[in-house]
């Protein structure tokens, strides 16, 4: 091909080949954002609230766009005050702190309060959906709260209590839920861009070029964006009702510098830190004082009869 001629076309193929790179990559994005949204499920029958001595009934409920939820309902007759617990990405109802999930909602129900404990959307055996980083997992939450309420626990003495993911699902929920009289943050991100971008290589295989790949073909196919996830920005909106937050100075997940964010946001929170505990490992590394702390906090926080029952 004469020299001239080459020049001419050499535009029009460079322009070919950035389009099929665009092509290329936002593709690879597409596949990547449609595989690693979906929750691994884990669900253990063998592991209950009756494990730990606690009375207990299946629970099944609806979030508000339409996402069947399981989970259990430990209730206490005569009570007035209750606690949904929320659990993390990956993990369920039976799986949090090691297995031992159930053992702090019976420590709960033993002091008085009426538990729910909810497999959140995509885990356990509540129903298919992808996680959202806290986005739609607050609808799940809302949902737990509605189910408490509609067993005697007044609106305003409902505390949440949210794991990881599922602190910021509470988060979100007690933002925008008057219902909510207390939340305790657990392991949570100040907003999750950060934490995907330092996992993003593990957990996907692939070179960071490909995370905002991922990124906008999210927002592409379902009008949101994946990363938008920013608890620090709705904390405030959880004020004046008391907020514990907890974290670990050792945790690589999510990094201890996020609770500091958490509570630069909301300084009215109280924080609890771990010296050398890893992420959402509180509760297996100091169990009682956990639950005694846990406890305490939704007493003063609520303020009903139930210190009283005891």
């Amino acid at each position: 091909m004469p020299r001239s001629r080459l020049r001419r076309r050499l535009p029009a193929v460079l322009a070919a080949v950035a389009v099929l790179a665009v092509a290329g990559w936002f593709g690879v994005g597409w596949i990547a954002a449609d595989r690693l949204t979906f929750p691994e499920r884990h669900l253990d029958p063998a592991i209950t609230p009756g494990t730990f001595g606690a009375t207990y009934q299946d629970a099944t409920f609806a979030a508000a766009d339409g996402v069947e939820l399981a989970g259990w309902f430990l209730p206490v007759d005569g009570s007035d005050a209750g606690v949904v617990l929320v659990h993390g990405r990956n993990s369920s109802r039976t799986r949090e702190f090691g297995g031992r999930f159930p053992e702090l909602a019976a420590t709960l129900q033993a002091n008085g309060y009426q538990v729910v404990m909810l497999d959140l959307r995509g885990h356990g055996a509540s129903g298919d959906a992808r996680f959202t980083f806290g986005r739609t997992e607050r609808l799940d939450v809302g949902a737990a709260i509605t189910y408490l309420v509609a067993h005697g626990v007044p609106a305003g003495q409902v505390g949440v209590l949210g794991v990881s993911m599922g602190a910021a699902s509470a988060v979100g929920a007690a933002a925008v839920d008057p219902r909510v009289g207390a939340l305790w943050a657990d392991a949570g991100y100040a907003e999750i861009a950060s934490v995907i971008e330092a996992e993003w290589p593990s957990a996907s295989g692939l070179p960071a070029v490909f995370w905002q790949a991922a990124r906008l073909a999210h927002r592409v196919r379902f009008g949101f964006d994946l990363a938008g996830s920013r608890p620090a920005d709705q904390l405030p909106l959880v004020a004046p009702r008391p907020i514990q937050l907890v974290h670990g100075t050792a945790d690589r997940l999510i990094p201890y510098d996020h609770a500091l964010r958490l509570r630069a946001a909301e300084p009215s929170a109280a924080l609890w830190t771990l010296d050398g505990v890893g992420h959402a490992k509180a509760y297996e590394t100091e169990p009682d004082e956990y639950a005694r702390r846990v406890v305490e906090f939704f007493d003063a926080a609520l303020r009903v009869r139930v210190a009283g029952m005891r």
